[in-house]
């Protein structure tokens, strides 16, 4: 017999067919053969080959938990040598007395099921296991009651005042009784039995059938007359037996199947727990027309006991019915990913905090994590989530019980508090902006973000939930231009950032309608005061809302995921206006800004050459830009992309430089040939020597490194002259010219290359004047 390795449980093994074919000529054999010893031994062997099939079966298979079904096994074992017994009397010739030396080794086969029946339920305890007892015990209830007054009692009364073999007899009923509710209560407790367990329930009601007519054959001779009657049902029992232990599912077992929970009341649970009360007036009503004397007592007990346990039945599940209703009040709000609030909810929290009153200021906090398309799209959402959880984690540990934290949907968080004014709800904007400032570990990756932090004030910006809403995420909005990174909400914000959630949805048709359109602002060139180079500028001509500028949808596009077609269009555009100005004679380059979404792109390479190639402009017509943060989210995909522009000849700038990583030996590895000094820098570059030292050695570095540089922000003639002395290459800002529509830009050319010499060469700079 083989140890090792599970039967396939596709189909049944060689042991199986045995078995079947086997335990099938045994049972013909048993039903065609006289009664004797040949008779006696077809009866034996089918019992021993569901000994020994069980021990095989265990030894291969191991099912879990495997000391129960040893137990049956033993079982199984007693009943063997109580049969053997059993033959050995009758084929000597004396015939078996009863009470027999049988009878002990049947009883005790019968505690050893009953022993490993409770041992597989027990080893499946969990939620709905004291409904599973309840349940199974109604039907015990209801079946002893029925075996009692069809069985029991009418034996009872018939047999000799204490007779042993009554009491033999009855024992066998009472077991079988049992070992029915045994399984039944299995049955609830692993929400439907395995096809093994099944096997043996059925067994156990096989062997019921037996006893019972057994337990009638002693009262009805017509029954004992029929050849087999008894016996035939024992047969069964074995042989349903051994095809529990060489079914294929036996390895399998110990698995809980978590489609449907036992703790589930199902249709079938509710009217068998019906049907079984109803039961209790109908043995009465049938005693009564057949003439027979009611059990009165026996009913009134059994209705008592089967009451008293519906009653506890339907308690537990009132009570189960409570927590289910409250945990969908918590799933209906809470957001499933982190834990927190959701939207709903902390929209009821905001609304009740209004109503409250009480004359305290409520500060409405949302909190973005810039980048975190970047990441998902790099990494996988399995990474993003994860992201998601730790970072809910920290504004919740954040705000503590002092407020009310939520997430609000995607990457944006939402949170709650009380505030005494302006500066104190700046620190709590704070705090939560320096929870999330440290780098995440998310499944073995370092992953860092940059959180946005917009506010509004109640009552100050409002005292309606949509509207307080709606301005924190305008503020939010605004707060990505910014160098801190947060931002309270203004009446200023509102042409630039209220609309942002509606527009999103017209984003879509804007592209292909071209509603999209290019300011250019020009580049100057310190040395000479020449312009040679643009930047391009996208707004939106609104038909309703007019001209919207980059901060009203460029956010709303990158969450969205139109951000590439709108680079696409951007770029495009771009290029048709500097080969309308080559034609007209003025070749102006034009610099555009790529997203971090088309740095992370294989196809960008392709897309912009396209571009080039259908304008028919030479490479270095065109400036990409980035930032060092976009270039920090997957530096291998992004060298790959900036490296195959730059062999397609485009230039390449780092934008906004200083306000990212600044990492030294990773701006070495980029291939750009231009670095764009942030403003923030530029507008002290006169009145902080911080600043001013800065900017030198930004233009120190990109020197040694062979790049030029340009300085945004100029906003005045001595910070252009102050740039000149430290040898910056190129200057914008609106000191120098704002940005224009194109059909402007060349009189603001003019205008420009006429002045700027004139301050370049004949200024210097004295204290904040130009002398």
């Amino acid at each position: 017999m083989p140890t090792d390795g599970p039967a396939d449980p596709a189909g049944p093994g060689p042991l199986a067919t045995a078995w079947y074919v086997v335990g099938g000529l045994l049972a013909v054999g048993h039903l065609v053969l006289p009664f004797g010893p040949m008779h006696d031994v077809a009866y034996v062997a089918m019992a021993a080959g569901a000994f020994g099939l069980g021990v095989a079966a265990l030894v291969r298979h191991r099912p879990q938990p495997r000391r129960p079904w040893w137990v049956l096994v033993g079982g199984i074992g007693a009943w063997l040598v109580g049969d053997i017994a059993w033959a050995a009397a009758e084929d000597v010739g004396r015939g078996p007395s009863f009470p027999a030396t049988a009878d002990v080794f049947y009883v005790a086969g019968y505690v050893l099921f009953i022993v490993g029946l409770v041992g597989l339920s027990r080893r499946r305890r969990g939620e709905g296991y004291l409904e599973a007892v309840l349940d199974a015990s109604i039907v015990g209830t209801v079946s002893g009651l029925l075996a009692y007054v069809w069985f029991v009692a009418p034996a009872w009364a018939e047999a000799r005042s204490g007779s042993w073999d009554l009491v033999v007899e009855l024992c066998y009923v009472v077991f079988d009784v049992i070992l029915v509710a045994r399984v039944l209560h299995l049955a609830r407790v692993e929400a439907g039995l395995a096809p093994p367990t099944r096997l043996v329930g059925l067994a156990f009601t096989a062997v019921l059938v037996g006893d019972l007519l057994r337990n009638v054959a002693g009262r009805v001779p017509e029954v004992a007359e029929v050849p087999h009657a008894l016996d035939t049902w024992w047969l069964l029992g074995y042989l349903l037996l051994g095809s529990a232990f060489v079914h294929p599912a036996l390895h399998a077992l110990g698995t809980r199947d978590e489609t449907r929970r036992p703790d589930q009341l199902g249709v079938g649970q509710v009217l068998t727990l019906c049907g079984g009360i109803l039961v209790l007036p109908t043995v009465l009503l049938v005693e009564v027309l057949m003439g027979r004397e009611p059990d009165v007592v026996a009913v009134v007990l059994a209705s008592i006991v089967a009451t008293i346990l519906v009653g506890a039945r339907l308690a537990l599940l009132a009570r189960r019915m409570r927590r289910q209703a409250e945990a969908l009040r918590r799933v209906a709000s809470t957001d499933g990913l982190t834990g927190l609030a959701n939207g709903p909810a902390f929209a009821a929290a905001l609304r009740a905090r209004l109503g409250a009153g009480g004359g305290s200021r409520v500060a409405v906090v949302l909190v973005g994590l810039d980048r975190y398309t970047e990441i998902t799209d790099i990494l996988g959402y399995r990474v993003g989530d994860g992201l998601l959880r730790a970072a809910a984690e920290r504004v919740r540990e954040c705000v503590g019980p002092d407020g009310t934290a939520a997430r609000l949907g995607g990457e944006a968080f939402a949170v709650l508090v009380d505030v005494a004014d302006d500066e104190d709800a700046l620190a709590w904007a704070g705090r939560i902006r320096a929870a999330l400032a440290t780098p995440f570990t998310v499944h073995d990756i370092e992953v860092t973000v940059d959180a946005l932090v917009g506010m509004a004030l109640a009552p100050d910006d409002g005292f309606d939930v949509d509207e307080l809403l709606q301005r924190a995420d305008v503020a939010m909005v605004a707060a990505r231009n910014r160098t801190e990174r947060v931002a309270r909400y203004t009446g200023r914000m509102s042409a630039n950032g209220a609309l942002t959630p509606h527009l999103a949805t017209e984003l879509p048709a804007a592209l292909a309608a071209g509603q999209l359109v290019l300011h250019f602002q020009p580049q100057v060139g310190v040395a000479a005061g020449t312009v040679t180079k643009v930047e391009a500028l996208v707004r939106w001509q609104h038909p309703v809302h007019g001209l919207l500028p980059p901060a009203a949808f460029v956010p709303a596009a990158e969450r969205t995921g139109l951000v590439r077609a709108l680079t696409r269009q951007v770029i495009d555009l771009a290029l048709a206006q500097a080969a309308r100005w080559r034609a007209e004679g003025r070749p102006l380059a034009v610099a555009v800004n790529l997203s971090a979404h088309d740095l992370l792109d294989p196809e960008t390479v392709t897309r912009v050459r396209d571009a080039l190639d259908r304008h028919g402009l030479p490479p270095e017509v065109l400036e990409l830009e980035i930032t060092e943060t976009m270039a920090m989210v997957d530096p291998e995909r992004s060298l790959a992309v900036l490296r195959g522009l730059a062999l397609d000849g485009v230039a390449l700038s780092v934008d906004d430089y200083g306000t990212g990583y600044s990492s030294l030996a990773y701006l070495q590895r980029l291939p750009v040939q231009r670095l764009k000094i942030d403003r923030s820098f530029v507008a002290g570059l006169v009145t902080d020597r911080a600043s001013a030292a800065i900017v030198r050695s930004t233009i120190e570095l990109a020197r040694h490194l062979g790049m030029t540089v340009v300085a945004e922000g100029v906003e005045d003639d001595v910070t252009l002259v102050v740039l000149r002395e430290m040898g910056c290459d190129a200057a914008q800002g609106f000191g120098l010219g704002r940005p224009v529509p194109a059909d402007q830009l060349l009189d603001l050319v003019g205008l420009v290359e006429e002045r700027v010499p004139r301050v370049l060469h004949r200024a210097r700079p004295v204290g904040n004047r130009v002398v």
